[in-house]
């Protein structure tokens, strides 16, 4: 049990609650705006502000020394919002997030 309180504490509670948000609430939510078109949506949201998001992961998780894996907390849950949420299409974006977070801590290191 002591294992999994020191995991814990350790945890970046900041990057997981805001990987539920703009992994799973935002595209979900922002998918079902009537007054934006598919393509509006695509390029605003999935592109622009998931890609933002994607590289100031990179540099929380560089900057606060972290594991590498925690660069796997957004794309994971935003593949599995869009598996069950969104359309198909949208599978493609996780990789692409994963590999723009990742160059953003790669950047970072020595």
């Amino acid at each position: 049990m002591a294992i999994f309180k020191s995991k814990w504490q350790a945890m970046d509670k900041l990057l997981w609650e805001l990987g539920v948000v703009f992994g799973m609430l935002v595209p979900v939510l922002t998918d079902q705006l009537s007054f934006l078109t598919r393509v509006h949506w695509v390029v605003w949201f999935l592109l622009v502000v998931n890609g933002i998001y994607s590289i100031w992961i990179g540099n929380r998780v560089a900057k606060r020394q972290l594991s590498v894996l925690n660069l796997l907390v957004f794309p994971v849950l935003f593949l599995l919002a869009a598996y069950f949420f969104m359309p198909h299409f949208t599978y493609y974006f996780a990789p692409a997030y994963w590999a723009v977070s990742y160059l953003a801590w790669a950047s970072r290191q020595q």
